[in-house]
């Protein structure tokens, strides 16, 4: 056991060789990590926030961590990792998100986000290297949260369940 009592999913990503970076939801409402040194596991560190959803973390460059939740205001939150600078704090990037967000990077760099919003359709909002973009909204009609994954430089397909319990796909290729 690595102990704690956790209220969400956990969410683990690697930052670079012989790391894991854990996070989940806490008992308080705010997203906790834990931490493996290549030989042993750090303590549990709050990083504060009010989460409403599970956790989604990528990495868009060797050791960072971007991770993203949705807050009590039903809009995206995001915290970076960045090494020498620690923890950046939460900052809000807007929207009204009615979904877990599913964040990830599709090359070097990038960040790609996308959740359900209130029009039950998929919403996507990315980073470009050097700012945020606006909410653009990818239509369908979602009856889950959406699943990204990135297999090749600027490819992302995401794939979520429709009002007819099928299972639909877009994808983008830049």
């Amino acid at each position: 056991s690595l102990g704690g009592i956790i209220t969400s999913n956990p969410e683990c990503v690697s930052r670079g060789y012989n790391s894991i970076d854990c996070f989940a939801r806490g008992t308080d409402g705010a997203m906790w990590t834990r931490f493996w040194t290549g030989s042993s596991w750090g303590g549990w560190n709050s990083l504060g926030g009010q989460l409403t959803s599970n956790i989604s973390c990528t990495t868009r460059k060797m050791n960072s961590i971007d991770c993203f939740v949705r807050g009590t205001d039903n809009a995206l939150w995001h915290q970076l990792w960045t090494p020498g600078s620690g923890w950046s704090g939460w900052q809000g990037l807007g929207g009204s998100i009615t979904s877990d967000p599913e964040c990830v990077s599709r090359q070097p760099g990038f960040v790609d986000c996308f959740a359900r919003g209130t029009d039950n359709a998929m919403w996507h909002k990315w980073w470009n290297g050097s700012s945020w973009s606006g909410w653009e909204s990818l239509g369908g009609v979602l009856s889950s949260e959406p699943a990204a994954v990135s297999w090749g430089p600027s490819r992302i397909d995401t794939f979520v369940r429709g009002t007819d319990n099928g299972m639909w796909h877009k994808w983008y290729q830049g």
